[in-house]
């Protein structure tokens, strides 16, 4: 079986995995998920929601004093394994806590939050190598790195197929070109999940999924006006000849389409439960 029709299975895995997991909430939360469930409860109440009216007028929230009081309860890495500063718990404490979430009078900032747990770092946990979770998962977990996920483009929305931003090989870096648009945190985000195309081929092999820190030269940004969700800030990213190592590819170099097909399948369903 090729390596594609592996992952492709893998990922199918995965997904049943999750959703089995997640029909167990309906009958054995038990009291360490209601004493997780308080813990949330309590910094929304006293961290978030009495602020969130005063938030929304200034179009920004302190994404970076939220996170690290998430982060400093254990909330952003509960699935993770605690060696790189998770909880080590299974998905029936995520489900929890999303449901928690839930709870914050602003959508725009349950995104955000979503965007650090379940759409920006599973590919990353999943399929990175040692040397990058080590790297990147500990002060994500810690809330002291902001997460970003770039994969839609100005031209083509989310048609994972169709991006055209580049990552051209030269040496033991990639030279990135082209843009990133509706990001959710952008702006404050320490680090972005990048999917780009690395190779010629078909769509769905030439892709890869790379850590590209935002503070890199030739990384710029527009903020974008919205009609609302002003507590949570999105912008267009534009790219130009923005050098980040080769060792910054998660998993496999030419499989991102397919890591991507499986972190959307975290996105989708932390989706619906908040």
């Amino acid at each position: 079986m090729s390596t594609f029709l592996k992952l492709a299975s893998k990922s199918w895995n995965n997904l049943k995995e999750i959703h089995t997991c997640s029909m167990l909430k309906t009958i054995n939360f038990t009291q360490e998920h209601n004493e997780l469930r308080k813990t949330v409860r309590k910094i929304i109440e006293k961290n978030i929601n009495p602020y969130v009216n005063k938030w929304g007028k200034q179009k920004s929230y302190p994404i970076q004093d939220v996170f690290q009081k998430l982060g400093s309860a254990g909330m952003l890495g509960i699935t993770r394994p605690s060696k790189y500063g998770g909880l080590g718990l299974d998905y029936s404490f995520q489900v929890a806590l999303l449901e928690e979430l839930s709870n914050i009078n602003c959508f725009g900032i349950i995104n955000s939050i979503s965007i650090q747990t379940d759409m920006a770092t599973p590919a990353l946990a999943r399929y990175g190598s040692e040397e990058l979770k080590q790297e990147f998962l500990p002060p994500i977990h810690a809330g002291e790195m902001v997460s970003c996920v770039g994969i839609s483009e100005n031209h083509c929305g989310s048609d994972v197929a169709n991006i055209l931003t580049k990552a051209e090989r030269k040496g033991d870096e990639l030279i990135i070109n082209g843009g990133k648009m509706w990001i959710t945190n952008g702006g404050e985000a320490d680090w972005m999940c990048m999917l780009a195309n690395t190779r010629t081929g078909p769509r769905h092999k030439n892709k890869s999924l790379i850590c590209v820190p935002l503070n890199s030269p030739g990384v710029t940004f527009n903020q974008i006006e919205k009609l609302g969700n002003d507590c949570c800030s999105n912008v267009e990213y534009f790219f130009e000849d923005v050098r980040v190592p080769v060792k910054n590819i998660i998993g496999e170099e030419g499989m991102g389409f397919m890591y991507e097909m499986s972190q959307l399948q975290d996105e989708r369903l932390a989706a619906s439960i908040t």
